[in-house]
Formats: C-alpha cells, structure tokens, sequence
C-alpha cells in the first residue's frame, strides 16, 4: 500500500470479520513496481477495474439497515448483527471495522490511479483527465460512505501521504462533506475536459444495465446526482449548517436527473454479480437476512413496491427480536436473486433527494411534485395535494424513500438521524438495552495508532 493513513495497515485483518466489508480480489494493490515504473493503457485499465471491484465489494447494506429498523440479520454463530447493532454500541475492537477500513483501501486505490495517470505515455490528455474524473468520483463515494457510518464523529480526509507520514487528523462532518463537494466539483471539471473522449478503460456492464454512464459525458449525470445529494446532507447539517446548499443541491440533482421519465426511474450505474467461478454473488442473499416487522407493517395497501415483501410460513427469532417477514430479494431459493444487480443511485433517489432539498428551501409544491411522481409511478398510490407544512412533507419523503430504495444502502439510516427521528420518539425500542445508535464507532486499532485517543475533530 503505497498511500494511507498508518492505522489502515493495523485493521486490514479485520475486514473478513463483517458481512458489511466483502472482501474481494487486491486488483487495486497491483504492487509499487508497477506504479513506479508508469503506468500506460493496460494498467490503466487494470487500475479502473480494481477500484470499481473495490468500490462493490466495499458496498455496506447489513450495518445500516439494522440501524434503520429496515432489517435483522438472525444469525446464532454471530449474534452481533443484533447485540451490536439494535442491542447496544458496537465493540470499537471489532465489530466497528466494519465501513471504515475497506473504504480507505478503496480511497488508496483512487488515489494511486489519480496521482499516476500522468505517467501513461500512450493515453491523451484528454483521456488523462477522463480517468481523473472517473477515479475522483468514486473517491468521493468512498468518503461519503464512511461519514455515512462515522457522522458527527468525523474522519480523516488528509490520507494522500508516505505510510511513514503521521495518521491524518480527524476533520469535522461540515468540514468532511465540504471537502467530498469539491472533490465532485473537480472531477466533473475533469470530465468536462475530455469532452467526446471516450474512457481508456472499459467500466464493467453495470454502468450500461439501466441507462448509459460509459462516457465521460454521461459519466458527468452520475457525477451531479452524487454532488447533489452530498450537497442536500451539507445543507442539513446540524452544528454547521449551510442552507444555501439547498440551492445548489437542487441544480446538481437536476443536472443528475435529466428529464422527468417515469421509464428511467431505475436508471442508475448498478453493481453487477455473477456466480461464476472467481466473481461475487449479491452480498444480501442469505438465509439469515429477514425484514424487520416495523418496515413490512407499515407499507400502505395497494403499493406496488410491497412485492418486495415476504410473508413468513412461521417467525423466526433470534438474540430478543422476532419477524414475521423476509426480503423476497434476499431469499436464497430464488435463483435470480444471486445474480440480482443493485443500483448505486438511481434516478428515484435523486428525485426524492430534489424533493428534500426542496423542503428545506420551503418549496412546498415543487417538493409535492418530485414526491408524487415516484409514488404514483412505482408506488401506483394516489399522489398527495400540495403539502402546506414541512413536517408533512418529510414524512412523505421518508416513506417513498424506504419502500423505493429498500435494501439498496444506508439512505434511510442516513435520513432518521439527519431528520432527528432515530429515536424512542419516532421507533419503539427493538430491545432491553437499544440504545438508538447513530454511528459505529471508530475501530479501536485506529484509536491505538493514534496514541489511544481520538481528539475532537476540527471544523475550520
């Protein structure tokens, strides 16, 4: 590992320890002779496809659906999917690994494709910079992922550095998320600059499955719709808010999402699975993923998304919780669902992040509008006249979002703490000793590398 902070080296061996941290083929450690004698087209490529193999391996489900009350994972050989993430806080000595050191290897990844392109010779500068803007897109995810787990703990950002170089400092969540803008903002200057250019790297089929990100210039609709939505989760900020951001976060999900198209809803790049020798199945099948009764119970009549759902012949039980109902995708005797693909960000979400920034700005109607056209189109529920309070509006938003985004990653862990609502006010206590827990903790051999301590981010 050529770049990382000195406590990534310390937890790697952890990464197997959570169902949330698959691991998967070192394509992105592809060794410092390569990096250091250049790079050119075939290591190019090499380089792409170990940190889009990173970045889906990396994808984390099980941790923040639990949190979520979306989901259980029952397992008696490892009662912490339960004890740790409904029961109490997570052990920093383990379980806490999880979305935390698997997303630094990734941002290394990035960063050793980005600090390097400049030595292949046979790629254009046009190219260049069509792979500079792929790599810091997907650089920016990485982080948005770990402050999705980590919040107002922060994180480090300053990572780029000698593994001799001092572990980076912890920065705040404002700080954090003002940091992933910029980064979106210069990887679509990056795209921008290679024009009609075509990648020199082949992206894997799933940026091709439901609509087309394999260019630099349809790439760029990726590239806004994830500037758009870290921009929505920095105008919300409690401690540093930044309410012009609403404004901003509504012309980049814009841009994100085009024209209003009900056939492009799913439109997204999507993680693809196979279960060919050598490649990963869809990291949610498994006989011990069940839906929480709190999300099956509460899905309206007559929602179309309620095929998602699956009544149980008997409940199951487990570490104090009991369902009655399973993911109908996460059933192993569905043959489909191994090689079922998952999107990243579908335009759904994008427009239903339109409609949050459009609460927060205090347009009431646009925001009615974005949500209708998503529960009328994939709910096929009656749309809402326009709502005339915010609160309203919210819990019409948090709705469309669980049942169109279900099981696909952290949005609606994401939303319950940004809205206030991940506590005994709004969700009843799963057990004895739920604590309503916000954020995983920051791995314990993190804290060691840093002298036993983790100092109070700074926010500048």
């Amino acid at each position: 590992m050529m770049k990382k902070t000195v406590a990534l080296i310390a937890v790697l061996t952890l990464v197997s320890a959570c169902k949330d941290s698959t691991g998967v083929p070192d394509l992105n450690n592809v060794s410092s002779s390569l990096l250091q004698s250049g790079l050119d087209r075939s290591s190019v490529q090499l380089l792409t496809t170990g940190l889009l193999r990173a970045d889906r391996g990396n994808l984390g489900i099980v941790f923040p659906e639990t949190m979520a009350r979306d989901m259980y994972r029952i397992d008696t050989a490892e009662p912490r999917y339960i004890t740790e993430l409904i029961g109490g806080p997570a052990d920093p000595g383990g379980f806490a690994a999880g979305m935390w050191t698997n997303f630094y290897g990734e941002i290394r990844a990035a960063n050793n494709l980005i600090d390097n392109i400049g030595t292949a010779g046979d790629l254009t500068s046009a190219e260049k910079a069509a792979t500079t803007g792929m790599a810091r897109t997907i650089k920016a995810l990485a982080y948005y992922r770990i402050l999705e787990m980590r919040d107002t703990i922060g994180m480090p950002i300053d990572v780029d550095h000698d593994i001799n170089a001092a572990p980076a400092p912890f920065v705040c969540k404002a700080n954090a998320l003002d940091y992933m803008i910029a980064l979106v903002d210069s990887a679509q200057t990056d795209l921008a600059t290679a024009g009609g250019t075509p990648f020199p790297f082949s992206l894997p089929s799933g940026f091709t499955y439901q609509g087309d990100y394999s260019t630099p210039g349809t790439f760029t609709a990726f590239n806004r719709g994830l500037a758009g939505k870290i921009e929505l989760y920095r105008a919300m900020d409690h401690a540093h808010p930044a309410p012009a951001d609403y404004a901003k976060a509504i012309a980049d999900l814009t841009a994100g999402i085009g024209t209003l198209d009900a056939s492009a809803l799913e439109n997204s790049p999507y993680y693809m699975y196979s279960t060919a020798p050598g490649e990963a199945t869809n990291p949610i099948v498994d006989a011990a993923i069940h839906l929480n009764p709190m999300a099956a119970d509460s899905i309206q009549p007559g929602d179309l998304r309620a095929v998602e759902i699956t009544k149980r012949a008997a409940p199951i039980t487990g570490q104090g919780v009991t369902t009655d109902y399973d993911y109908t995708y996460s059933l192993p005797s569905i043959g489909t669902n191994l090689t079922r693909p998952i999107p990243i960000l579908t335009k759904a979400e994008l427009i239903l992040l339109r409609a949050q920034a459009e609460i927060g700005a205090g347009d009431l109607a646009a925001a009615t509008a974005d949500i209708n056209f998503i529960r009328t189109n994939q709910g096929g529920l009656p749309a809402y006249a326009t709502f005339t309070d915010a609160t309203s509006a919210i819990n019409a938003v948090l709705y469309e979002k669980r049942y169109s985004l279900l099981m696909t990653g952290a949005q609606r862990f994401v939303d319950l703490r940004a809205y206030g609502r991940l506590n005994g006010q709004y969700l009843r206590k799963e057990t004895a000793t739920d604590i309503f827990q916000s954020a995983l903790p920051v791995p314990q051999a993190e804290v060691n590398a840093r002298g036993g301590s983790i100092p109070a981010p700074t926010c500048n």
